[in-house]
């Protein structure tokens, strides 16, 4: 059975957990609070360092000032020796430490997919569409319109089945007749030799019934 945490429980269990290293994310999971309001907690009970003698802070404290320094991920992770993993899950407490609720819950959601979210972004700043109306505009057509071009397309990918099916039915009917076609013409150059041939004979006879014909009449007038 799971136990239900009053507000104040919820915070004590933040602080704990904070206390214990564990990020943003993972006291998001455990607590099921928002990436917002665990971050108002933090930055409440978490006085980060002003100076910059760093050196027996953790390694997540430097790598927050760091980025606060605005050293790129993979300059912190090889100047601090910190796995990929270690520096995205510090970097989303970066953000959220920062007010940046949205972007650190966004980034989580879609970290999976990310290299497609940016090659989207990457079509919007190529067209030049990085202003509010444009913004507006992509959101319109995600928010009502995608969802009719997705049934437009999958009835356009039904329809090209469709067509691809009939294509090669015709085909097969095609290949069908030009089969026949060819053993029509096959017939067709026999029946021709065979008229050739029979001309051939008829020619032959022709000759012979003249030759009779001219030896009967010379026959004829030599009995007168």
């Amino acid at each position: 059975m799971q136990v239900i945490l009053n507000k104040k429980e919820k915070e004590e269990l933040v602080v704990k957990l904070h206390q214990e290293n564990k990020t943003i994310s993972q006291i998001a999971e455990i607590v099921h609070m928002s990436f917002k309001d665990i971050g108002t907690i933090v930055r409440r009970i978490d006085g980060r360092a002003n100076d910059l003698d760093l050196s027996n802070k953790s390694k997540t404290t430097q790598a927050m000032y760091l980025f606060k320094s605005g050293k790129k991920p993979i300059e912190v992770a090889i100047e601090l020796d910190i796995s990929a993993s270690e520096i995205e899950d510090i970097l989303q407490e970066y953000w959220v430490l920062n007010q940046l609720d949205e972007l650190a819950l966004a980034y989580y959601v879609i970290k999976n997919h990310l290299d497609l979210f940016l090659r989207l972004f990457h079509v919007i700043k190529k067209n030049k569409l990085i202003n509010e109306k444009d913004i507006r505009t992509v959101l319109r057509y995600a928010a009502f319109d995608l969802p009719t071009l997705e049934n437009r397309c999958q009835q356009l990918s039904s329809d090209v089945l469709e067509l691809q099916f009939r294509k090669k039915k015709l085909g097969d009917e095609v290949a069908t007749q030009c089969s026949s076609i060819t053993q029509l013409e096959k017939s067709l150059n026999w029946y021709k030799m065979e008229i050739k041939q029979k001309k051939e004979i008829i020619s032959n006879l022709d000759q012979q019934l003249n030759h009779k014909s001219d030896a009967l009449e010379k026959l004829s007038l030599a009995d007168k």
